[in-house]
């Protein structure tokens, strides 16, 4: 009788932090690639005048490269994504990865919008209060402090730099799917395979606010981070962060615009 000798996976501090950031890290190498191959193949374009239009025009492509680059990127995580908010126990493995997204967009995202409308309602409330709430907080002590952020005034610079149509859809659609497809999609996900929920909270909204690479916005993304996984695990839909996180750019968006 021949013996098997089993493996234990995933047991050491190493192997669990290793499984929980891999698509983070996936994700980055892969947004940095395609962000510095656009922004080396943009001017190359046989297009006359195409230098000085990226000069005069540097913040808004920047904004909209950032955007492309993060949907490549969240290309590469689309197979962990599914598995990991599979609403169902059955995984059509055989199936094309696009149509397994749109039958995820069919049977866990519509249908669970539907069921759940109540809270998803209160996600969208909840996402503009606290949103407004803690950027005039911020805001507020930031200034009595008299704290700058370079890094900051950038981001907010690429930001309003682009027409209010086209800001809605990278930072009011874009950029919130993609983002609650990595940190509260997948990395929630499993961490919560390893530790107990308040911790995977924490951690994620830890790890979501230093992705923002700026004081300012560590701040606020920790705390909205924390506030969108707790809104997940509340409604028990996917649906309810990314709401939460739409309507919450949506407004900041809107107001700093006008």
């Amino acid at each position: 009788m021949s013996s098997y000798k089993i493996t234990p996976k995933r047991t050491t501090l190493w192997q669990k932090t290793w499984y929980i950031l891999k698509p983070f890290v996936i994700y980055m190498v892969v947004k940095t690639f395609a962000m510095l191959t656009l922004a080396m193949v943009i001017p190359m374009l046989p297009v006359k005048g195409i230098d000085l239009w990226v000069e005069e025009h540097s913040y808004q492509l920047s904004a909209v490269v950032n955007a492309a680059a993060s949907l490549v990127g969240a290309g590469f995580l689309l197979e962990d994504f599914l598995k990991e908010v599979a609403v169902t126990g059955e995984i059509d493995i055989d199936a094309r990865i696009w149509k397994r997204l749109c039958q995820w967009i069919r049977n866990g995202f519509h249908r669970c919008s539907q069921q759940m409308a109540l809270g998803l309602a209160t996600c969208a409330a909840g996402g503009a209060i606290f949103a407004l709430a803690f950027n005039y907080l911020i805001a507020f002590v930031s200034d009595m402090l008299a704290v700058e952020s370079q890094k900051y005034e950038s981001v907010e610079a690429i930001q309003y730099s682009v027409p209010l149509w086209l800001g809605l859809i990278l930072y009011g659609l874009i950029s919130p799917a993609v983002e609650e497809m990595v940190f509260r999609g997948v990395l929630y996900n499993r961490m919560k395979r390893f530790y107990s929920v308040p911790r995977s909270v924490i951690l994620t909204a830890l790890l979501f606010g230093i992705f923002h690479a700026n004081l300012p916005q560590f701040v606020y993304g920790t705390c909205m981070g924390i506030l969108m996984a707790l809104a997940y695990e509340k409604v028990k839909c996917f649906g309810a962060p990314v709401v939460f996180h739409m309507v919450a750019n949506i407004s900041v968006f809107l107001l700093s615009y006008i």
